[in-house]
């Protein structure tokens, strides 16, 4: 039994299932037997989801009031604990069984994690799993995403957006990833495929991105998932096991010494060893 998960679940749900206030407890003493059962679980189902309630608003009111104009220098711990949190919830709801192998290859300092991308819930999996070892990533994602009320926050914990359609505003993005890395704020996250495969053989890579690695002098991590393809048939009446194999580190030397193109190759080969098996 891995206890550091089994207690960071404890404290996560501990801080949803706060006590209702002892006035409705008191009130619930005074009756008897199943009455009394009934009124006491009645109370807590009341008091959760007024909670979920009130932090739901909360949270889609602050998310309205993100400027995406405006450029996000350094990292924000209460930004990122609400990201984390509502992700949290997300992979709670789907029903996520995530198992991570290959933690000897995270590399102590930032690095740039590279990944295949089957299914929308790869990032969310992605940040979910690797907070466990305190571990924070932060994804380029596309701009459709920016326009969802509540997901707009991500802005406001360094995701960052970008724009294959706008090349001037891609190469941006790019240096601002990097500029992230150099500066120790957070380590990056990217799928060179662009967008999600609908197959499990993966799509042609834009490595471009590579230049993020380069420019920062950071190692890549790669990372290959599987199973988030199949979320969306099981939850949430059955769990999904989704793995992710932290497979291989390039290290930063090698990330120099080598082109965009190469870079992509050797992502895609590891990626298609650690498919196979």
């Amino acid at each position: 039994m891995d206890v550091g998960r089994v207690k960071d679940d404890i404290l996560f749900w501990a801080a949803l299932l706060a006590l209702p206030p002892a006035g409705l407890c008191a009130a619930a003493a005074d009756l008897r037997g199943w009455t009394a059962v009934a009124a006491l679980l009645g109370f807590y189902a009341a008091w959760f989801l007024g909670l979920v309630a009130v932090w739901v608003i909360a949270v889609f009111l602050l998310s309205l009031a993100v400027d995406l104009n405006k450029p996000v220098t350094e990292g924000h711990p209460v930004a990122r604990w609400i990201v984390v949190t509502i992700i949290g919830l997300l992979c709670k709801a789907g029903r996520l069984r995530i198992h991570v192998t290959g933690w000897e290859n995270v590399p102590a300092g930032r690095f740039l994690l590279v990944g295949n991308h089957r299914s929308n819930y790869d990032p969310i999996a992605t940040v979910w799993a690797l907070r466990r070892r305190g571990v924070d990533v932060a994804f380029i994602t596309k701009p459709e995403n920016m326009k969802i009320p509540l997901v707009r926050l991500i802005h406001w914990a360094n995701f960052l957006v970008i724009d294959r359609q706008d090349a001037r505003k891609a190469i941006e993005t790019i240096h601002a990833a990097a500029d992230y890395l150099k500066r120790d704020v957070v380590n990056v996250g990217v799928y060179p495929e662009g967008t999600r495969s609908k197959a499990v053989e993966m799509l042609p890579f834009h490595n471009a991105v590579f230049k993020i690695a380069k420019q920062a002098a950071v190692p890549i991590l790669v990372a290959a998932i599987g199973g988030t393809e199949r979320i969306h048939e099981n939850a949430p009446w059955r769990g999904t096991d989704v793995t992710i194999d932290l497979c291989a580190c390039i290290p930063a030397e090698e990330v120099a010494a080598g082109s965009t193109r190469d870079l992509g190759e050797r992502v895609r080969q590891l990626l298609e060893q650690a498919a196979k098996g």
